[in-house]
């Protein structure tokens, strides 16, 4: 709306548009993100857009995509922007975490035991230490961090509700509102257009009453018959036409 020359839309038009232009960007970005996740050797960006173009004419049967400019806008949006995705069977898959391994440690056929190589080793086939006589130690109590209570999804999911319907509320305000302007706007144009073919009357009945008074006031005593009864019984009608007095034949 700020370029020279732009037209005034409102909600409703805006919407329109958006609608019909959405669906065109969400295929078309679909397209560029497959190019983009594999691209071949040594491709620039302008070889995978119109290696993106072609995949789009040739899926959805079309022979240019003509909102490339608008794409280029909507791709920095979250809902546009490519999503990475986690390679779980790859090279680059996460490790397994957890778990202990047995392994031998010697000749001797002993066994181990290990979660990570961090935790001290310890021999499986070891006795237990035999010492009745010694207390064992009392555990020591440490301060574990509480886990925060989760707050109920009532109070979020009623203000969550609230908070669309007071959106809805002020959609429809606005509609309304723009639809009122509208319609005032309206009736101020049939208004002017009214006064304007009213004045353009007065105007052309001003013109025909000036050039009748013009002829009744010609005057007509040296024509000869029957010049002169036709101009008298025009004037007589004009006369008659305006409400006027019959000047003296």
């Amino acid at each position: 709306m700020k370029l020279p020359g732009a037209r005034v839309r409102n909600m409703d038009k805006m919407t329109s548009k958006w609608t019909d232009l959405n669906g065109k960007i969400s295929k078309f970005n679909a397209c560029f993100i497959q190019k983009s996740r594999n691209p071949q050797s040594g491709a620039s960006e302008a070889t995978i857009m119109q290696q993106a173009i072609e995949l789009y004419c040739t899926t959805y049967h079309k022979r240019t995509f003509p909102h490339v400019a608008a794409w280029e806008v909507a791709r920095h949006h979250p809902k546009w922007v490519p999503v990475e995705l986690v390679d779980t069977h790859g090279p680059t898959a996460p490790k397994n975490r957890g778990g202990s391994k047995r392994s031998k440690t010697s000749d001797s056929g002993n066994y181990t035991t290990s979660a990570s190589d961090n935790l001290p080793q310890m021999n499986l086939n070891d006795e237990p230490l035999d010492e009745p006589d010694q207390p064992l130690d009392e555990p020591v109590e440490e301060d574990t961090p509480t886990r925060p209570r989760r707050r109920r999804g009532g109070d979020s999911s009623s203000k969550g509700k609230e908070a669309v319907a007071e959106s809805i509320f002020r959609i429809e305000e606005e509609k309304m509102t723009q639809f009122k302007k509208a319609e005032q706007r309206k009736e101020t144009m049939m208004t002017l257009k009214v006064e304007r073919e009213q004045a353009y009357k007065e105007h052309l009945k001003t013109i025909e009453r000036q050039n009748d008074l013009k002829i009744l006031c010609e005057n007509h005593a040296h024509l000869d018959e029957p010049f002169k009864s036709i101009v008298i019984e025009q004037k007589r009608a004009i006369c008659a036409k305006w409400g006027w007095e019959m000047p003296s034949v």
